[in-house]
């Protein structure tokens, strides 16, 4: 038997609005309990500097030409996430997901960037952070999402639900996870399908 660990999530999505928090327990198999869910609203500077820099970003190479503005954005957003953990109220062990706000995205490219600095966000905090999700399941074929169908997969095998089954993930890109078999992960079969 796995032990269980409490994890605070942060995710925020396409429409760069603000960050979701989830403090969850699992044994990061077959047992996930929600213990809190809370929304935290970008403040209107973030929110028109996000998305007056996704306007600009539309090729890899702006990544480059706008890297003095990512770079203040990227402390903003790090600065803003370490109130929202400090609001959550965690305990010493919990390990803290820290996803950070999507730039740019390109599977086909090999590349998702990230705005959200995790060493600075450690400094703030003194936490234990894991982070760049995204990079390694994009370098092995994937499209950057690594964590939401081994979630679907965990909700389908606590909840005990008939498989097949499929999951659909309506955000600013959506996506769908369809699950064969419980057992096999080889089964699992996830990706994006377009926008939401």
């Amino acid at each position: 038997m796995q032990k269980s660990q409490i994890s605070l999530g942060l995710m925020s999505g396409t429409s760069g609005d603000g960050v979701d928090a989830s403090i969850v327990r699992t044994n990061g198999i077959n047992e996930y309990e929600l213990i809190k869910d809370k929304y935290f609203e970008y403040d209107l500077k973030i929110y028109k500097d996000i998305h007056n820099l996704k306007e600009k970003i539309h090729k890899i190479e702006h990544l480059e030409k706008y890297k003095d503005e990512i770079e203040i954005l990227e402390r903003n957003i790090t600065i803003f996430h370490a109130e929202i953990i400090k609001q959550m109220s965690i305990s010493e062990n919990t390990i803290i997901g820290f996803h950070g706000q999507t730039i740019y995205h390109n599977p086909e490219e090999k590349i998702s960037r990230q705005l959200g600095n995790a060493r600075l966000l450690n400094q703030l905090i003194n936490k234990n952070i894991v982070f760049n999700f995204r990079k390694n399941d994009i370098l092995n074929g994937g499209q950057g999402a690594p964590l939401t169908p081994v979630f679907h997969h965990l909700i389908s095998f606590q909840s005990k639900i008939k498989l097949p089954v499929c999951f659909l993930n309506i955000g600013g890109i959506s996506n769908i996870t369809i699950i064969k078999d419980t057992e096999n992960l080889s089964e699992l079969i996830s990706k994006d399908i377009g926008p939401g």
